[in-house]
């Protein structure tokens, strides 16, 4: 399922670049020609593969997750590792990641015993040290939704004075709302996975790391799949075909009835949604067929591990915070 995705896809070929004996590979940067790649991903060192370290596997997963775009047509990157020569020279590559003992994880549900919460810094100094607290949600998503609907209907005007006009807008179906708090687990080797891989990542200089204690037993929404999503959409459905249409045709070439979760419905059953590392390298960017009704959705914005949580009260920050900052590489350290 991994190279049915452009994230996937992109992952898999970062590795393959990473551990290639062609004299055209290099640690970052894949060619954009079709003969260029096919030469560099056939002279894949698979013993190189196995021996990589998990902050290596890392890496590689962070730059595919950086390039990540829902907003625009795929670049010249994605298009070549469409082709099916390419996808079958990623086939042997992604049975080698995952075969790795760092990668075992990545399928496991929210990891409620080690979730981060993260505060990242443009500048080194002078950083905000007051302790992190979780505001009470109060009504968030119901803002968000009434906030979402007008954005629609926004749109839905906008296409009646004009039905070819092309406008880009909000992009993403995450619950972006007013209170909504996101947290990772922490690994041996980092600090918390939102520190190494985000989306678009502006390039943060510093960060402090917050552990989060969670409380009882939150009930919490796995997305390890495509089908995953498109159960969670078709159960809760909210449409914006209007405000996606030209967004999601960019990224995907397809026009759609567009739906998105309607979070302040999923707040109901659930108290936060988790997105796995699998579930990243799978779901994204791709249309996904609805079931319960005619039409499709998209996951855009997510970021790997990352856990929204829709209820507040199952959280607390603690107060033994830890600041880390990015290497000379490029690799995030504790300071």
């Amino acid at each position: 399922m991994m190279l049915g995705s452009p994230r996937g896809r992109f992952f898999c070929a970062n590795i393959g670049n990473a551990c290639s004996t062609h004299e055209l590979a290099s640690r970052y940067g894949l060619h954009s020609t079709l003969g260029d790649v096919v030469d560099v991903l056939a002279n894949v060192d698979f013993g190189a593969v196995a021996a990589l370290s998990e902050i290596e596997i890392l890496d590689r997963f962070a730059y595919a997750v950086d390039f990540a775009r829902y907003w625009q047509p795929p670049d010249e990157e994605d298009i070549v590792l469409v082709v099916p020569q390419i996808v079958e020279l990623l086939r042997p590559i992604a049975h080698a990641v995952l075969a790795s003992p760092h990668t075992q994880w990545w399928a496991e549900p929210v990891d409620l015993v080690n979730q981060r919460m993260v505060q990242k810094y443009e500048r080194t100094d002078d950083p905000d040290v007051t302790p992190l607290r979780i505001r009470k949600f109060e009504d968030g998503l119901e803002q968000w939704r009434t906030h979402t609907l007008d954005y629609e209907a926004t749109f839905v005007e906008y296409l009646k004075a004009d039905p070819d006009r092309q406008i880009g807008g909000e992009w993403w179906s995450i619950p972006a709302a007013n209170g909504a708090y996101d947290t990772t687990r922490a690994r041996d080797v980092l600090g918390a996975i939102e520190l190494m891989l985000v989306e678009d990542s502006p390039g943060w200089s510093f960060a402090h790391v917050w552990p989060v204690s969670v409380h009882r037993t939150p009930r919490v929404y796995e997305i390890s799949s495509p089908a995953d999503w498109a159960h969670l959409v078709d159960t809760y459905p909210l449409a914006v075909p209007a405000s996606r249409r030209s967004v999601w045709y960019d990224t995907t070439g397809e026009y759609h009835d567009w739906f998105i979760p309607d979070w302040s419905k999923v707040v109901n059953d659930y108290d936060a949604v988790h997105l796995s590392m699998i579930g990243y390298l799978t779901t994204p960017g791709i249309t996904i067929p609805l079931s319960a009704r005619s039409g499709a959705t998209v996951l855009a914005g997510w970021n790997p591990d990352t856990t929204f949580w829709l209820n507040t009260s199952f959280i607390t920050v603690d107060g033994n915070m830890t600041a880390w900052r990015p290497n000379s590489e490029n690799l995030w350290e504790p300071v």
